[in-house]
Parts: C-alpha cells; sequence; structure tokens
C-alpha cells in the first residue's frame, strides 16, 4: 500500500492533541476521509471516548465507546470490545446512573471470563460491587467484592489488594461496624502510602471521616474530610470534590454550623452539576433542604425538599423518596398545617412499613426455600398469622406515632417561638462579638501585611546587592576593554572574570526562577542515571579552593565506596550540596568544614558539618523560608538573598527526600540531607567523565545530517559541528531529511521537533518504515520529562536540549562518531549569525502582526515557536521568555491574554533591534 503522508500527518496530530474540540474535529475529518483501517478507525473512537470521559463529557463518551462496540466483535477483536462495553459501565456510574452501570457491567460478565488475563474479571467484580454498594444493596456488593478477592489474592498486585480491601471496608460502614471499618482503612492507608498511591489515600481519609462522623468524633472526622478535600482541589476531581463537601455539610449540620454546612452544600451541588452526576447532585440538594429546615427558612426548605424528591423519583432512590416525606412533614408542621403535616407523616410511616414487609417477606421466601416439603404449609400459616398479628401491632404504633408527631410539632412550634426571642436578646451581644472578632482579624491582618512588606523589603535590598555586585565587575571590564585599557596578550584573562561574574549573576537568576517554578508547580525532575561519588568528589573539588583561601580545612568522608550508581537527578542534587557547602564555607571564619555521607537501607544521608558562627532558636524556626537569612546583619556581613535553603529544601522534598539542621550559637551547624535512592548496576553505556575529559579536546570524523527550520538555528549548530571535524548536510524540514537520510545515510541524525512539511516525530517514523537504523536525536527547546518520554517510547535513540550544552553535545555524537586527532577549538564566533537573526525582527514583526489581525492563531503559535526556539539558541532570554509565554498562551487556548503577550513580544523584538543597532553605530 503506497505510503498516504497527509493522512499520516493528520492522525499523528489527532493522536498528540489533547484538547476535546479539536481533537473531536480531526477525528471527524479522519473518518469522513475513509482512508483509515479497521483498527485506526477504532483508535479514533477509542481516543474519542477516554478523553471525553476525562474531561466529564459523558454522553460524548458513551456515544463513543458505543461506536467501538457496534464497530467490531469480540472474535475479531476481543480486547477492544470488551472494554468498549465495561467502559460504558464506568461513565454511567460517573455520572450517578447506577441501573444503566450495572445493565453494562453485566452484559460484559461472559466476555470477561474469556479474556485471559483474570484480573479483567476482578476488575468488573470490582466495579458491580461499587455500583450494588452504591445503590444500598449490601449482600450483592460483598458478593461482588468476595469474587474480586479470591481473584486478587492470586493474581492481582498489592495495589489490588488494598482498593479491594477498602472497598470492603465500606460495607462495614454501612453495617454500623465502624471501628472494624476503621482498623481496615488504616491498613489500606499504610499499603496505599508504601505505593505512593495519593488518590488512594485521599480516599481513604474521606472514608475515615465518615467513620468518625457517624461515632459522633466530628473534630476528627473534619480533620480527615479536609485533608481529602485538599488533594482533590489539587488535582480538581469534580466527583469526590462533591463527595466530600457533601460529607463535610453533614457533619457541620450535626454540630450546628449552619452556613458553613450551607456553603459545603451549595458547592456539593456545583461539583455534582458540573459532571452531571445525578446521584451526587441528589444527596447535596437533600442537605441544603435539611439546614434551610433548621434556619427555619420554611418555604424556601419546602421548595428546595420538592426538588430532591422528584429527583428521587426520576433516578429511582426509594430511600430518599422516603427521607422526602418525613422531611415534609416537618416543613408542613412549622407552617401550622397540621393536617398536610399528619398526611404525609402517614405515607412515610406506610413506605417505611413497606419496606420492612419488603424485607420480612424476602427473608420468608428464603426460609421456605430451606425447609421440607411436610413442613411447607404449616409455616406459612403461621406467617401469614404472625403477619396479621404484626399488622395490627403497626397500626397500635402508627396511631401512636401520630400522636407523639402531634406532640412533637406543638413543641416545635413552642422552641422555635423561644427560639426567635432568645436570638432578638442575643443580636446585639452577638454584633458587638463579631465587631470586635472582626477588628481583631483586621488588625492581625495588618500586621501579616506589614511584616510580609518588611520581608520584601529586606529581600529587594539584599537581591539588589548580590546582583550589583557581579553588575559592576562585568561593567567595568567591559567598559575597560572597549577603552583598551588591557594588553591583547591578556585579553583573554579578563574575558574570564567577566564570564565569572555572569556566571554568578545566572546563578543568581535561576534560583529566584526556581523558586516561582516550585511554588507554580511546574519545576519538573530530570531522572539519569549516574556516579554519586563522583559528583561528590566534584562538589568538594569545587569549593576546596574556597576554603583554602579563608584558612579552613575541608574535609570529605565517603561510606558509599568506590561509586554509587543510581537513578536520580544529579543536577538538582549538586546544587543543594554546593549550597549547604558553600554556606558552611561562608559562615565559617576558623577551624574546619566536613562532608559526610554514608548509606542507609532505603537511600543515603549526607552530612555537612561547621565550626562556624551558628543559629540561635528564632533563627532555626525560619532558616527555611524563603528570603530569610537569620536576620540583617547575617546579609550585611556576609552578603546572599536568603533564598537558597529554601529553594534546597523543595528541591529535597520534590526529590522524597528532606534537610534538618542542629545548632549551637558561637559553636557551629550540622546540615543533615536525606535523600532516597537505590543504588543500580551502571549501564554499559554509561561514558566515564574522566575518559570524556581526556578526550573532549579531541575532534570528531563522520557524517552528520542536521534537520532545522530556523535558518539561523541551522548556521549555528553547524558551524558547531563543522568546528568538531563533522561533515555536515543541513536541511530545513522533515521531508528534505528522510530525502537526505535515505540518499547519503549519514552517521548521525539530528531532527527539529516542529518543522513545516514533515514534523520530527514523522519523519522518523517514516525512516523506520523504510529501514533506516542510524541513531537519530531529537533536538527541543522544550526538555521536559513527560515530552522526552514520549519522544524516547516514539524510537529515538535520545535527544539534544536547545540551547547547545557542547558537552552533552560531544557526548552523545562521540557514540556514534569516530575520535580525530583533530583539537576541537574552544571559541566560536557567533557574532554574524547573532546579527542576522537580530536583523530578521523587523520581518517577524509584520507576520505576527498580520496573524494577530487575522486570528490565524495556528501561524502565530508557529512564529512564537520560531522566534522562542532561535532566542534560546542566540542567549536573547527577553525575547525568548516573551515568545514562548505567547505560544504557552495559544497552546493552552488562553486568548484572553493575547493581546498584552503579543505587545510584550514585539516591544522585545523592537527594543533588541534598536540595541543591536545602537551597538554598530558610529560613536
Amino acid at each position: 500500500m503506497p505510503f498516504n503522508l497527509a493522512a499520516n500527518s493528520l492522525f499523528e496530530q489527532f493522536t498528540q492533541q489533547e484538547q476535546w474540540e479539536d481533537k473531536h474535529q480531526l477525528g471527524l475529518q479522519l473518518i469522513s476521509q475513509g482512508s483509515l483501517s479497521n483498527e485506526q478507525t477504532l483508535d479514533v473512537y477509542m481516543q474519542l471516548a477516554d478523553l471525553a470521559l476525562e474531561k466529564d463529557l459523558f454522553s460524548k463518551a458513551i456515544e463513543n465507546y458505543q461506536k467501538v462496540e457496534l464497530s467490531t466483535s469480540f472474535d475479531t477483536n476481543p480486547e477492544r470490545f470488551f472494554r468498549a462495553i465495561k467502559m460504558q459501565g464506568v461513565t454511567y456510574y460517573y455520572q450517578g446512573l447506577m441501573q444503566q452501570a450495572l445493565i453494562a457491567y453485566l452484559k460484559a460478565i461472559p466476555f470477561a471470563e474469556k479474556m485471559p488475563d483474570p484480573l479483567a474479571k476482578a476488575n468488573l467484580m470490582s466495579n458491580i460491587g461499587l455500583a450494588y454498594f452504591d445503590m444500598f444493596n449490601l449482600n450483592q456488593a460483598l458478593n461482588y467484592y468476595k469474587q474480586a478477592k479470591d481473584i486478587y489474592e492470586q493474581h492481582g498486585s498489592e495495589q489490588d489488594k488494598a482498593d479491594i480491601l477498602h472497598n470492603i471496608a465500606g460495607i462495614y460502614i454501612r453495617l454500623s461496624s465502624y471501628e472494624v471499618a476503621l482498623e481496615m482503612y488504616r491498613e489500606t492507608l499504610n499499603i496505599f502510602q508504601s505505593l505512593g498511591d495519593m488518590d488512594g489515600v485521599a480516599q481513604s481519609y474521606g472514608n475515615m471521616g465518615v467513620a468518625y462522623s457517624e461515632l459522633g468524633q466530628y473534630q476528627l472526622s473534619l480533620h480527615y474530610y479536609q485533608r481529602a478535600l485538599r488533594y482533590y482541589q489539587e488535582t480538581n476531581n469534580a466527583y469526590f470534590l462533591s463527595s466530600r463537601h457533601g460529607n463535610i455539610a453533614n457533619v457541620y449540620l450535626r454540630t450546628g454550623d449552619l452556613e458553613l454546612a450551607l456553603s459545603h452544600a451549595e458547592k456539593a451541588i456545583e461539583f455534582a452539576k458540573k459532571i452531571d452526576n445525578k446521584a451526587l447532585e441528589l444527596a447535596g440538594v437533600l442537605s441544603q433542604a435539611k439546614i434551610e429546615l433548621l434556619q427555619n427558612k420554611l418555604t424556601k426548605a419546602e421548595s428546595t425538599l420538592t426538588t430532591s424528591v422528584q429527583m428521587a423519583k426520576e433516578y429511582k432512590d426509594d430511600l430518599r423518596v422516603q427521607d422526602g416525606m418525613g422531611m415534609m412533614a416537618l416543613i408542613k408542621a412549622g407552617q401550622g398545617d397540621f393536617a398536610t403535616a399528619v398526611a404525609n407523616f402517614d405515607k412515610f410511616v406506610r413506605s417505611f412499613n413497606s419496606v420492612q414487609n419488603a424485607k420480612l417477606l424476602k427473608s420468608m421466601g428464603e426460609l421456605q426455600s430451606q425447609i421440607q416439603a411436610t413442613q411447607l404449609n404449616q409455616e406459612i400459616i403461621e406467617l401469614k398469622q404472625r403477619q396479621q398479628v404484626q399488622d395490627l401491632e403497626m397500626s397500635k404504633q402508627r396511631q401512636l406515632g401520630i400522636m407523639l408527631f402531634i406532640l412533637f410539632v406543638m413543641l416545635v412550634v413552642t422552641g422555635i417561638t423561644v427560639y426567635r426571642r432568645s436570638i432578638e436578646k442575643g443580636a446585639k451581644e452577638q454584633l458587638s462579638l463579631m465587631v470586635a472578632k472582626r477588628t481583631k482579624e483586621l488588625e492581625e491582618t495588618a500586621e501579616k501585611l506589614r511584616r510580609a512588606n518588611e520581608i520584601k523589603s529586606q529581600f529587594l535590598a539584599n537581591i539588589s546587592h548580590e546582583i550589583r555586585t557581579p553588575l559592576t565587575a562585568i561593567l567595568g571590564q567591559t567598559d575597560n576593554l572597549i577603552n583598551g585599557y588591557y594588553k591583547p596578550e591578556h585579553l583573554n584573562d579578563e574575558l574570564a572574570v567577566i564570564q565569572k561574574q555572569s556566571d554568578h549573576l545566572k546563578e543568581l537568576i535561576n534560583d529566584v526562577l526556581d523558586i516561582s517554578k516550585i511554588e507554580a508547580n511546574k519545576l519538573e525532575l530530570s531522572l539519569k542515571e549516574g556516579d554519586l561519588v563522583r559528583l561528590l568528589t566534584d562538589v568538594h573539588s569545587m569549593l576546596s579552593g574556597q576554603a583554602k583561601d579563608k584558612g579552613l580545612n575541608f574535609a570529605f568522608h565517603n561510606e558509599l565506596g568506590e561509586q554509587y550508581y543510581s537513578l536520580l537527578d544529579f543536577t538538582r542534587i549538586k546544587q543543594i550540596l554546593i549550597n549547604l557547602c558553600a554556606n558552611a564555607i561562608k559562615f565559617t571564619n576558623q577551624g574546619e568544614v566536613e562532608l559526610k555521607v554514608s548509606r542507609v537501607e532505603q537511600g543515603v544521608w549526607f552530612y555537612v558539618t561547621d565550626t562556624g558562627i551558628g543559629m540561635n532558636a528564632e533563627q532555626l524556626k525560619q532558616i527555611f523560608d524563603c528570603f530569610s537569612q537569620g536576620d540583617n546583619s547575617i546579609s550585611r556581613r556576609f552578603g546572599g538573598t536568603g533564598l537558597g535553603l529554601s529553594l534546597s529544601q523543595q528541591l529535597a522534598m520534590m526529590m522524597g527526600g528532606y534537610i534538618s539542621v542542629e545548632s549551637e550559637l558561637n559553636q557551629g551547624s550540622v546540615f543533615s540531607f536525606y535523600l532516597p535512592c537505590k543504588e543500580y548496576i551502571p549501564s554499559s553505556d554509561i561514558i566515564e567523565p574522566a575518559k570524556l575529559e581526556q578526550h573532549a579536546a579531541n575532534g570528531l570524523s563522520g557524517k552528520v545530517l542536521l534537520a532545522e527550520d530556523h535558518p539561523d538555528n541551522r548556521r549555528l549548530i553547524s558551524r558547531y559541528l563543522e568546528s568538531m571535524g563533522l561533515e555536515v548536510i543541513a536541511v530545513e524540514n522533515g521531508e528534505q531529511a528522510v530525502e537526505q537520510c535515505l540518499k547519503e545515510f549519514p552517521d548521525v541524525v539530528l531532527l527539529d521537533i516542529q518543522m513545516p512539511v514533515l514534523d520530527g516525530l514523522s519523519a522518523l517514523k517514516l525512516l523506520h518504515e523504510c529501514g533506516f537504523t542510524q541513531p537519530v536525536y531529537a533536538l527541543t527547546a522544550n526538555a521536559i520529562s513527560h515530552e522526552i518520554d514520549g519522544y524516547l517510547q516514539a524510537g529515538f535513540t535520545g535527544y539534544l536540549a536547545k540551547p547547545i550544552d557542547k558537552k552533552v553535545f560531544y557526548t552523545q555524537l562521540a557514540k556514534h562518531c569516530k575520535k580525530d586527532a583533530v583539537t576541537i577549538k574552544s571559541q566560536h564566533d557567533m557574532s554574524d549569525l547573532v546579527a542576522s537573526f537580530i536583523a530578521s525582527f523587523e520581518h517577524e514583526s509584520a507576520l505576527i502582526q498580520q496573524h494577530f489581525a487575522a486570528d490565524k492563531y495556528f501561524d502565530l503559535q508557529q512564529d512564537a515557536h520560531r522566534i522562542g526556539g532561535a532566542a534560546k539558541m542566540f542567549a536573547l532570554d527577553e525575547v525568548a521568555v516573551s515568545a514562548m509565554a505567547l505560544e504557552s498562551a495559544l497552546k493552552q487556548q488562553k486568548l484572553s491574554d493575547l493581546t498584552s503577550l503579543v505587545a510584550q513580544l514585539l516591544e522585545q523584538l523592537h527594543c533588541a533591534a534598536v540595541s543591536q543597532n545602537n551597538s554598530i553605530s558610529p560613536s
């Protein structure tokens, strides 16, 4: 079959798209073309269904799962067919439609039994148990849970066993065996925590809250509900947000905090409507009616209750219909309509008796099937007589109940009257207390703002000083170079001073940016395999000079052995250790600093000990706060922004570890850094750093194909590759790259990901289909961990981040190209490329304005990507940041921010062009 390049590219776009509307349109376009295979058509429907379920678009999810079911059969595609039916049940379950969910689940059982993986049946049994549980059919729920548990015991993981134990604990709550349920939840909580399953942890917290609420321990109940609620707020899980807000509303209802109860009930209804879950919405509306009744808002309570009863009847929730009758009797009694109140109460009693009679008749049926045939008639007669006696007793109880209810109504009316008078009497006192409380809160807020302003001022003063120090050196050295005050033979030394101060300035800015990324939850770890001992040796070697300059002994004690390979983010670990050791040296005037490392069962401990100025108890409390450095005198005496330890602690926590400190004033400090990790046998393809440094100065020989759409980037990377001695074939898109690869067969291929005509991923797939086996690397300006994983899974040999890290570039190319005796040039004059790139800004600005005015957002995104990638390569950071911000907003469809972001990018392009023109203008 000939390769359909356009259809394949469209299918790749569809697969990568994560926005529902765009993915839906692409899917319709693919289906309408009629060029897809049956397997690809099923894949389109299944992807659309899964994304719709993820976005809570339940009707769309059902529609596409049904299309999968109708488009195949169990004989031709058992996996997809079974999953399509089961996921219809899952979708109905999240929609709160338990009857429809059960129908789909039960339909899937025969196919689950034929699946080769027994866990398919176990998972289905667990889902059916959940549906029966939510319908209050505990016998059936327990029956299906047990079937799932038996399979999990033989074939399941620890996660599976914990999940089913968690579900069974819920039945004990319904049976009022709260202590047993709590014990089971504590067991599952420990398992979920050990597995790192935060969703399971949050569910355990929520259900423990239910148990404590039923036991009357409301503070503990609220504590666990709030812990669960915080997790669901972070994950934006509307289903559990509705459920937990409803739970909290019921607790506040029981404690009498009616305003708080109403607030949480309204939130429960809001989230339930957001995902169109009828069961959760019904529970929230019923809670709201109860609250309004207790607030004496009888008319409003009646309206809300009527709505809830109508919903319960529509969705066949008989239990809540029955509750509604009892509540309506109370409301009518409060309104003085005693006749209607008694009528509703009588309906409630009849409904209750009907349920009890149904249970009794069910028990009779079970009993009849067990007794002998000769005793059957006699037993039935006795049971009927017992039923008649019970009916008489119930009639008496009903009459007594009506009388007691009337008495209760009279007491309620009297209580309401007394309550109103007490409210009027205490209103003034309560108002004065509220005014006093509010005044105190405002004073406390003002004090917090004052302290925050002081901290901000201190930080600005510190960071201003820290930035000005290297900046003064850079400007001074630059001015002297321009004026010719240095001899040519000293030029490299003076440039080294500028580079050193520039690196320091970059580190300060990176600290501020890292703190911002962590607080915005956007910093990601980059895990790779490496030697922890070598990293420690580098840190010790790097800082030994500073210690020696101060007359200090900097000792290193290694208890790990000669090497310790592990999978870690070595850049962040090194950042933490450099900060801890540099601080120890900075704050120590005499004595020694020691760096020690030792292994424990679950990881390693680093200890940094000094004999410096130490800290008092007050300073220890705030040592890990942002912008904090003990006090202002320390900033003035030793310098620094106060960001280092806060950043280090947050980085350590992101890696699963933590930093602790022990210190005594004027005696010294001990900082302990725990890092969870496992030792690995090193991979065979790890290049020893010593060997790398030995050969890094040598050139390479071989042929490299470079595919990069931006001409300035293409020239820059080509120049660097040629300086290594490599032959470069440079092309501007993926289609040309495929053509040249099959023609020239280069030793290494470097593919940019986003290119016109044919992107990097599509080009790689086409090369593999054509039998090309040479190494292919992805070139990307967005080296985010989940994107890198996607590139490697697609078949790339590895990736190289932009801007270029020359050591990493050399290391990767050296794996596939021969080493040469030619020495690599250490310096490359890129000024002509920078000038060429800046000269294109006028044309780029015109394109941006044209595409923005015409609402061509895809073209505008391509403009931003092209400019941002090249600006990072040429170290035009302000242009790069503005371009990448515009690209990100377009990807996330934040159209409200476009005007300001476009204006900001145009301004940065103009400023860069003006600065370039001024630098080359005659003085």
